[in-house]
């Protein structure tokens, strides 16, 4: 799952930079009929950030099964090594 995430996430944000460079083009052509792009735009912020919140929240020791709030080599609150 976290793989799927990170390539959703990877994905999101390309669609979003091209989205809004597009904007960018027509804006500066005085073409203001940007409703869509700014739609996909925020379309894509939302599954950005469902991508942060999983990536926060989504780590949990595979001893306790407790959520995981740091990247370090042990779980605060069974103190076992986790594995990479």
């Amino acid at each position: 799952m976290k793989k799927a995430m990170a390539w959703l996430g990877g994905i999101a944000l390309a669609v979003f930079v091209i989205d809004w460079g597009v904007v960018g083009i027509k804006l500066l052509n005085g073409d203001y009929e940007i409703k869509t792009g700014a739609y996909v735009g925020l379309g894509c912020l939302m599954v950005l950030l469902l991508c942060a919140v999983y990536k926060l929240y989504g780590s949990r020791c595979p001893h306790c099964g407790k959520i995981r709030r740091s990247g370090g080599r042990y779980c605060a609150y069974c103190g076992k090594e986790i594995g990479t």
